[in-house]
Formats: C-alpha cells, sequence, structure tokens
C-alpha cells in the first residue's frame, strides 16, 4: 500500500521533505481517529487539570483589593486571548502539517502583547487599579504561579503536536509556548491581588515571554518530525 504525502493545499513538497515525512509515517503504526482522539482527549483532561487543581488548592478566584467587574473584563479578555492563541497555534486546521509557519510567528509575537494591551485597555475603565505598587516579591511570586499553571496546557499541546512538524518545529513550539502562558495568564489574573500596569508586565506577561521561549526548545526536541533511523 502506498503511503501519499500530506498536502498542505500550497505548492508541492520538497523531494527531502516528502522523504521525510513518508519515513517518519512508515516508522510507527498509526492509530485510528478514534483512539488518537481518546489520546488528545486524555492528554488535554491531564493537562488542564494542572491549573485547575492549583487554582483550588489557592482557594479560588478572589476579587479582593480589585473592582469584580475589571476582574471579570480582564479575565475574559484574557480567555479570548488563550482561546485564540490555541486556535492559532495549537490545532492543525485543514492540514495534518498543521497551520502556516506565519500563523505560528503571529502567535508567539502577538499573544504576550495582546495581553499587556487589554489589561492597559481595562485599567482605563477602572483607573484606581493603578494605585498599587507590589513589592518585588508578589511580582515573583506571579511569575512562578504563571508558570506552574502554564507547564499542564504546556504538555498537553506538546503531546498533540508530538512528531508532526517537518518544516518549522521551532516556530510552532514557540506558537505553543505563548498559549499554554494565556492559560497560565488567566489563571493568574483571577486569583491576584495586584493589578497596577508594572505588576501586569513583570508577573503576568512576561512569564508568557519566558514560555515562549521555552516553546522554542520544545518544538525542537518533542514537536519536529523525526524520521526512520
Amino acid at each position: 500500500m502506498t503511503t501519499s504525502p500530506p498536502s498542505s493545499g500550497s505548492s508541492p513538497l520538497p523531494a527531502e521533505l516528502r522523504a521525510r515525512i513518508l519515513a517518519a509515517a512508515s516508522a510507527s503504526p498509526v492509530p485510528s481517529r478514534a483512539v488518537g482522539r481518546r489520546r488528545q482527549a486524555v492528554a488535554l483532561a491531564a493537562g488542564f487539570a494542572v491549573p485547575v487543581a492549583l487554582s483550588l488548592y489557592l482557594g479560588g478566584p478572589t476579587f479582593r483589593a480589585r473592582p469584580v467587574p475589571y476582574v471579570v473584563a480582564l479575565a475574559v479578555a484574557w480567555l479570548g486571548v488563550a482561546l485564540a492563541a490555541t486556535l492559532g497555534g495549537v490545532t492543525r486546521g485543514r492540514s495534518m502539517l498543521g497551520r502556516p509557519a506565519f500563523v505560528h510567528f503571529l502567535v508567539a509575537a502577538v499573544t504576550p502583547v495582546a495581553l499587556l494591551a487589554t489589561a492597559l485597555l481595562t485599567s482605563t475603565a477602572w483607573p484606581e487599579t493603578q494605585d498599587d505598587h507590589p513589592v518585588a516579591a508578589a511580582h515573583a511570586i506571579c511569575v512562578a504561579v504563571t508558570l506552574v499553571c502554564a507547564l499542564g496546557p504546556l504538555g498537553a499541546f506538546a503531546v498533540l503536536r508530538r512528531h508532526s512538524d517537518p518544516v518549522a518545529p521551532r516556530l510552532t513550539g514557540a506558537a505553543i509556548g505563548a498559549a499554554s502562558g494565556g492559560w497560565g495568564a488567566v489563571v493568574i489574573e483571577l486569583h491576584c491581588t495586584h493589578a497596577s500596569t508594572v505588576h501586569v508586565l513583570l508577573g503576568h506577561v512576561l512569564p508568557v515571554v519566558l514560555l515562549t521561549l521555552i516553546g522554542v526548545l520544545v518544538g525542537d526536541r518533542v514537536v519536529a518530525l523525526r524520521g526512520a533511523a
């Protein structure tokens, strides 16, 4: 039985790349669609159980020291950013090779900017949130919590895209890292009691940038397509 290389709907794949895809496809049996979906569901459930468990451990969302409408508005905005990043950076679209590299680049570059921009926009409606001067330890705590919350989604997304990208796996990994950081940002936003721009930048957005860089390594080690030895 002859295996045809996947098509992305663009120009034909180069011969070398086509050979790598065929080698990787023949290296291991392909699970049925039902089995693949079950594996994906298990990976996602396990990955997102991490931020949910940590959120419950921290006592659930808190509205102390911040206006409730502000918390809700920013959480909804950041949830939209996280969903968009996941859609563009993790899902494959119509091609089994995943979305084009420029889409992954946009996800990696725009996600932290979008988080900061929506935070700035939200703070203009509640200027009292800027009367907040947390100490450096508060920034560090939020960085740590955001990173931990994002590790679960990062692992799940890496499993979903494991050995799937022969073209630009590092960009795919960066997009995966940015998407997971978006989910971590949503969790920390629901628990943090600080809202100043400096704190949001250092405690909530900076870890998303770090996760994007970590994602590059994940892309190189996990997402990259491996041919048969």
